[in-house]
């Protein structure tokens, strides 16, 4: 009877231990099992990430393709139409009209055709810069700034500190872009008279540092209207900034002077 007990209790112990081995055996495929999932997870994200990237990537491609295209466009052809026609009117000479309105007209159209020609000129300019290429990031946004600098309406000045080492064009042309959505929203939504732009070449990175006034944004603010429907410029430079692994600061003073920090590390 007692040897009974002691097999009985054998057989309990035995059998909760294979019990116990078993429980920790499916604990462990189980984890094993999620280790896997998780992995496969995670290389799926990669995966979609450097898909998104590689779709990003070829989308401004196609749009800087497309710039470079309008731009040939509108310089060799529209323009060389407008010039034609200014040389054929620059041919009539106001002493062989016989009124006086019919003089101040053809003065008109003479204005009108410069002012036209200016325009396509700057249209095709903004939309694929020469400056990138031939003298780098520098000289085109000092470019850019001499164009919007209209004091006393508003005012843009730009400063270099020590000289900045050229980037493929691609890259340099992607941080003009930046620099000009950053521009285009500051003079639109901001209401500012000015804005300093200061470059500083870091060790391992460059910053565009933007300093204006008037209604700024903060951080929060920026990310809130990135994912607004309508914000599409901040979409496009927010991908920008994505490809070249940059990161935006936006700060928002109580005094009226804001800043907004661009970062573009020269590895990616």
């Amino acid at each position: 009877m007692h040897e009974e007990q002691i097999n009985i209790v054998s057989l309990i112990i035995y059998g909760t231990i294979v019990m116990i081995a078993l429980l920790l055996t499916i604990v462990f495929f189980v984890l094993i099992h999620q280790r896997k999932v998780i992995q496969y997870q995670l290389q799926l994200k990669e995966v979609n990430e450097a898909q998104q990237k590689k779709l990003t990537v070829a989308a401004i491609e196609s749009e800087e393709a497309e710039r470079k295209r309008i731009s040939a466009e509108l310089h060799d052809e529209v323009g060389a139409l407008l010039s034609t026609v200014k040389l054929y009117l620059s041919q009539v000479q106001p002493e062989h009209l016989n009124s006086d309105s019919k003089i101040k007209l053809l003065n008109q159209s003479k204005d009108l055709l410069d002012e036209s020609i200016k325009t396509v000129r700057n249209i095709s300019s903004n939309l694929q810069p020469m400056l990138i290429a031939d003298f780098g990031l520098e000289s085109t946004i000092q470019h850019f700034c001499n164009k919007i600098n209209q004091p006393p309406v508003f005012t843009a000045t730009l400063t270099v500190e020590d000289a900045i080492s050229r980037m493929p064009a691609d890259k340099e042309l992607a941080v003009f872009r930046i620099v000009q959505e950053v521009t285009n929203n500051v003079i639109k939504h901001s209401g500012a008279t000015y804005i300093y732009y200061s470059v500083v070449q870091q060790t391992d990175a460059l910053e565009v540092h933007f300093k204006y006034n008037g209604n700024g944004l903060g951080q929060q603010e920026y990310e809130e209207k990135l994912y607004h429907s309508q914000g599409l410029g901040l979409k496009n430079m927010q991908n920008r900034l994505n490809i070249l692994k940059g990161d935006v600061l936006y700060q928002k003073n109580d005094n009226l002077t804001n800043t907004i920090t661009v970062k573009i590390p020269f590895s990616a």
